[in-house]
């Protein structure tokens, strides 16, 4: 018995953001420097690994599913959302300034991807059952904002 289909295409669309925006995490130029973006691709990498298991693989259970959903809202999407922040202060940060460690152009560009990305997990959540939520504040780290690991 196959997934909802209203699922399967939620996945889809996270299925088809999450390659871009594991790519541009990999090239920015401060990834060597940050051993938490390291962290966020193999999360990322896990998390697509477990949407491609459920939208090809035999009906999952609802154990399965709302593991996702606890995925998807602890772990993510805070993640995503800290990933914008970040970048949004280093567009902001004048040219000279010494702490931007990507161009204001980049930073713009991955937040069109991770807000894409974002949106299809939002629009997946209403079809996976609910799992308890923790909230996770963003550190900072040397004036950047990090997701806490």
């Amino acid at each position: 018995m196959p997934i909802d289909p209203k699922l399967a295409q939620s996945i889809d669309q996270a299925l088809k953001y999450l390659p871009d925006v594991i790519f541009d995490i990999q090239n920015r130029k401060d990834y060597a420097k940050n051993p938490a973006f390291a962290a966020d691709i193999s999360r990322l990498n896990d998390f697509k690994q477990q949407l491609m298991i459920v939208k090809d693989g035999p009906m999952p259970s609802s154990s399965t599913l709302a593991g996702i959903q606890g995925t998807v809202t602890n772990t993510i999407l805070p993640m995503i959302e800290s990933l914008i922040s970040a970048n949004l202060v280093m567009a902001n940060m004048g040219q000279l300034n010494t702490n931007r460690t990507i161009e204001p152009k980049d930073a713009i560009d991955q937040n069109v991807k991770l807000a894409s990305l974002q949106n299809a997990l939002q629009g997946m959540l209403p079809y996976l059952p609910k799992a308890e939520r923790k909230l996770i504040p963003p550190r900072v780290v040397g004036g950047k904002l990090l997701f806490k690991h």
